[in-house]
C-alpha cells in the first residue's frame, strides 16, 4: 500500500473555464492551485505523523505537479524513502500484527478536504484577480 495521496483538479473546473476565457494558463494555475492543497496536505501529514525520530515526517513531500493527458496531479505523502521507512510508514497508517495503527494520511485527508479546497480556490481567485 502507498503512504500518500492523490489529488486532481476535479473540482475546481469552473474556475479554470475562467481562466481559460480570459486567455490564461490554464496549466500553471491548475499546477498552482494544486500545489496550495498540497501544501495544506503535507502540513496536516507532518503535524500527525509520529515523531519518534522524525525520519519519516522528514520524507513526507510533495511530487509534481504532473500531467498525464487532460489531467494534472500531484501526489504528497512518504516520497522518496528507502524501503525500511517506507514500510514504517506503511506500518504507522494502517498497523501490523504487533502493532496498532497510528494513522496520519487518513486523517488528514478526512479532516483537512475542506481547507485543500479553499486553499486552491484561494491561488485560483488569485489568478483570475492578475
Amino acid at each position: 500500500m502507498a503512504s500518500r495521496v492523490k489529488i486532481s483538479t476535479k473540482g475546481i473546473a469552473e474556475s479554470l473555464e475562467a481562466l481559460a476565457q480570459l486567455g490564461r494558463d490554464m496549466d500553471a494555475a491548475a499546477g498552482g492551485a494544486l500545489l496550495a492543497g498540497g501544501e495544506v496536505l503535507k502540513d496536516g501529514m507532518k503535524r500527525r505523523v509520529p515523531k519518534d525520530t522524525h525520519n519519516l515526517e522528514d520524507h513526507i513531500r510533495i511530487d509534481g505537479p504532473h500531467r498525464d493527458g487532460n489531467l494534472t496531479y500531484i501526489e504528497v505523502g512518504v516520497i522518496g524513502a528507502d524501503a525500511d521507512t517506507a514500510r514504517y510508514g506503511n506500518a504507522q497508517e494502517y498497523g501490523s500484527s504487533s502493532m496498532a495503527a497510528q494513522p496520519y494520511i487518513r486523517p488528514t485527508v478526512d479532516e483537512d478536504k475542506s481547507k485543500v479546497s479553499k486553499a486552491m480556490k484561494a491561488k485560483l481567485a488569485e489568478e483570475l484577480a492578475k
